[in-house]
């Protein structure tokens, strides 16, 4: 090889001699100015072999250097000075000097095409047949079976661990039947023991009556309490006989009527010992004095009492409750559309009435309710001046006494109550209904209804008559019938004394009112003699017996009703459950409900101990089985029935995945002659772009390969989430409480590694087949062809099979590798020439 030696030692190479074309630009570098060439030649020097290379290098710098007018911009040289070089013809042209640079240069370029087209190449065989699905199912289904086994290999485990909360019964989706009937049976059998032995034993019933006895010391809140306690140990009792009766009855049965009966006297009780305010109702036959009664408690004439039939519809007084300085106030309320064409069509017709007669009537009650309609729902009256009270009152009584004498007013008013202050007591109202002897049926109902709902009956009798008569005594069964204990609650009250004209007379007819009432059941203190009357016209008067009465109806409110209460309530609970609960008790021994080793132990250990014994089965039928059935029907279903799914799944998500990650893989163009140029390497006269090209490869094959490991890793990734945690979730969905049990040992890491060397197993193969040797270097290229035919044949034979659509060079050559490896005969050789067929 020639050197330049008038080039000083360490300078750069020519342009030429760099491979890189003059025209293009080149980064400048400060050189010395050469020394002026003298004006005179110097001495003659011997001539040198060189001086021909010489002159056609200093004509090639100086013709170069001429490209360029700036200085500052060319490329200079320190040339030692030597003498002008003697004119010779140049054995090269320029041209020919031009010739090994060029060669150079297509060469890289060649190479660097080759290389794009390599990279594409590879992107698509490793993105479309890098990955064997089934090969994919197999690592997976490895991973399910490891996890099956796991799961089986801890079910003592499992069920050790689980005991405590089936014991506890905290494992929700499991049944505790059986044990929760038991439970129920035995603690009703306590209940029914304790309250046999405690609340309805005979010692019990005694300190009852002291406490009755003692009363008198008492408030009513105490007594009230009382009652409150009592009755709801009765509603436990009659609780757990109705459940014996259900256990003890095989088939569906109606309820005891007994036990309906105590529990609706119960109810009735309770309801009565809870109300806020009592109702008296005032009742008897038409002309009693009722209404006189009730004007001669207020003080002064509000409800109509005349020798014609007063009350008509039901009427109530109340204490008011709303504005304290309201001292009366009435209201109305009319029966709706509704219960009013109900009544209407009901109408009865009068004894002495004719058809004709009744159509009249009703139709003169339709428009009488018609012409009231502007008033409806309801209409009000109160005193607007408190000042002029008796003028208002009086105003107010002539407005009440058409409504509540009115015969037409019975099928259009519901009710009117009147509020007032003037009410013997706070607590209490008193309820007047028409006559329980009036013709007209709506009467008669109406003082039923009353009757059903009073706490207590002011029973009126006319004095003046002989007897009872029959109304009466119909009127009294009537009570009876409707309410439990009716006369502890009744009160006789004996009008129109007064209207006696001697004092013999006053007797006798005193005296067998009297005796009447106390034949009919009345109590003795509950029966009083009063002159209503005279008690209206002079308040002052000294009606010993009409004090007597509002005195007593106070205490009985106040004091004697809460106890009259409690004395029922506890009179129930001797006459009608003590038998009830012993009889039970026996029927429970009788139909053995209950476990006989009970008695020896307690109801906990029992169950703990059947639990026990039964925790076994409970645990392979109901946990353990149910879970492992359908973890396995789930792994069938993944690597059998949804084979096809699974593969066309794993090839999409690695296909795109991995096209992603290699956009700017592909991007990116190596250029070889640039590398070339900036390399600095012992001589560059004859550039070489064989070692910068392998280089190169290099570099992509590993960037390729470390794109292929960040996505198995994104495919190892979805592989544990799907089937490592989704075998998991199907063990947690069938047993909620096996998710704090169940880990398995195969960990991410693990399925990271292997799932990386299953496709890198493959993938590097083609990489190094592909893109790794330049056609440069064909034999070696050849040989790792023919490792990727070894390794991975079914992926080279599918590459080959899909050459036409991809219109890849590379799998032709892999046609010729076959070819060449069929001629050779090894063990592999009939494998490979039947898949390549």
């Amino acid at each position: 090889m020639f050197t330049n030696r008038n080039q000083p030692e360490g300078n750069a190479a020519t342009p030429q001699q760099n491979g890189v074309n003059s025209s293009s630009p080149t980064p400048t570098r400060a050189l010395r100015q050469p020394p002026p060439i003298p004006s005179k030649p110097r001495n003659p020097v011997p001539e040198d072999p060189f001086a021909s290379l010489d002159s056609f290098i200093a004509e090639s710098f100086s013709s170069s250097s001429t490209t360029d007018s700036n200085p500052a911009s060319s490329n200079y040289f320190y040339l030692r000075s030597y003498p002008p070089a003697a004119n010779s013809d140049s054995t090269l042209s320029s041209s020919a000097l031009q010739a090994s640079y060029i060669r150079a240069a297509d060469s890289a370029k060649a190479a660097t095409g080759q290389i794009v087209d390599d990279k594409k190449e590879a992107v698509h065989i490793i993105a479309n047949y890098a990955i064997e699905p089934l090969e994919m199912l197999h690592l997976v289904d490895r991973w399910i079976q490891q996890l099956l086994g796991e799961f089986h290999q801890q079910r003592d485990t499992f069920k050790h661990r689980l005991s405590d909360k089936w014991q506890n019964e905290e494992l929700s989706n499991i049944q505790y039947d059986n044990n929760d009937r038991i439970r129920k049976i035995y603690a009703a059998f306590k209940q029914l023991q304790t309250a046999r032995d405690s609340i309805l034993s005979r010692e019990a019933f005694d300190d009852l009556s002291s406490f009755l006895r003692n009363a008198e010391d008492l408030s009513t809140e105490e007594m009230k309490e009382k009652f409150n306690s009592l009755a709801n140990e009765y509603s436990k009792i009659l609780r757990c006989l109705d459940f014996i009766d259900r256990e003890v009855q095989t088939g569906p049965t109606q309820r005891d009527n007994y036990l309906s009966g105590i529990e609706r006297d119960l109810s009735k009780l309770k309801k009565l010992n809870s109300k806020m305010s009592s109702t008296i109702c005032i009742i008897g036959l038409e002309k009693a004095g009722k209404s006189t009664f009730i004007n001669a408690l207020l003080g002064y004439e509000l409800l109509p009492a005349a020798s014609e039939r007063c009350t008509q519809v039901r009427t109530v007084l109340k204490p008011p409750t709303q504005d304290k300085e309201q001292h009366l106030y009435a209201k109305v309320q009319f029966y709706d559309d509704q219960e009013f064409q109900t009544f209407h069509e009901q109408m009865p017709k009068k004894t002495d009435e004719s058809e004709e007669q009744l159509k009249v009537r009703k139709l003169q009650v339709a428009e009488e309710r018609e012409s009231l309609r502007e008033k409806f729902p309801e209409e009000r009256f109160y005193i607007k001046n408190p000042a002029d009270f008796d003028r208002e009152r009086t105003a107010i009584h002539q407005e009440l006494h058409k409504y509540i004498t009115g015969e037409l007013y019975v099928n259009i008013i519901k009710e009117i109550a009147i509020y007032t202050d003037r009410l013997p007591g706070k607590n209490y109202e008193l309820l007047d209904v028409p006559g329980f002897d009036s013709p007209i049926k709506e009467h008669r109902d109406a003082g039923l209804e009353a009757i059903k709902n009073a706490d207590a009956f002011l029973f009126l009798t006319n004095g003046q008559q002989p007897s009872l008569t029959q109304p009466q005594i119909q009127l009294l069964n009537e009570i009876r019938q409707n309410h439990f204990e009716a006369m502890e609650r009744a009160f006789g009250i004996i009008t129109k004394l007064d209207l006696c004209q001697t004092s013999d007379t006053f007797k006798e007819h005193h005296q067998n009112s009297y005796h009447e009432l106390i034949e009919k059941g009345f109590k003795p203190e509950h029966i009083f003699c009063t002159c209503s009357r005279l008690q209206l016209l002079d308040p002052n008067c000294l009606d010993d017996g009409f004090q007597r009465s509002k005195d007593a109806l106070n205490r009985f409110i106040e004091f004697e009703l809460p106890k009259t209460h409690l004395k029922q309530l506890i009179d129930l609970g001797r006459m009608h459950l003590t038998h009830p609960v012993v009889e039970r008790l026996e029927k429970i021994k009788e139909k053995q409900l209950l476990p006989v080793n009970l008695a020896d132990m307690s109801i906990d250990d029992y169950i703990k101990q059947q639990k026990t014994e039964s925790w076994d089965a409970v645990y392979d039928k109901s946990i353990f089985n149910p879970a492992f059935a359908q973890a396995n029907s789930w792994h069938t279903k993944v690597v059998t029935k949804e084979r096809a799914k699974f593969a066309n799944t794993i090839k999409q998500k690695f296909h795109d995945s991995f096209i992603d990650r290699t956009q700017s893989f592909l991007q990116i163009t190596p250029l070889i002659e640039d590398i070339m140029c900036e390399q600095f390497e012992y001589s560059k006269l004859q550039l070489n772009i064989h070692p910068t090209d392998n280089a190169e490869r290099g570099k992509l094959s590993m960037e390729l390969e470390k794109i292929v490991h960040d996505t198995s890793i994104y495919l190892a990734d979805y592989f544990y989430r799907e089937y490592i945690c989704g075998f998991e979730v199907i063990i947690n969905g069938v047993c909620p409480f096996l998710k704090d049990l169940f880990r398995t040992q195969l960990t991410l890491e693990k399925c990271l590694n292997e799932t990386h060397a299953l496709i890198l197993r493959v993938a590097r193969p083609m990489i190094m087949a592909a893109l790794r040797y330049s056609h440069l270097d064909l034999p070696v290229k050849r040989n790792a062809i023919q490792d990727l035919i070894y390794i991975a044949p079914t992926a080279a034979a599918t590459i080959v099979r899909h050459k036409k659509e991809s219109k890849s060079s590379f799998a032709a050559e892999i046609e010729k590798q076959v070819k060449e490896l069929n001629s050779q005969h090894d063990l592999s050789t009939p494998v490979i020439h039947k898949l390549f067929e």
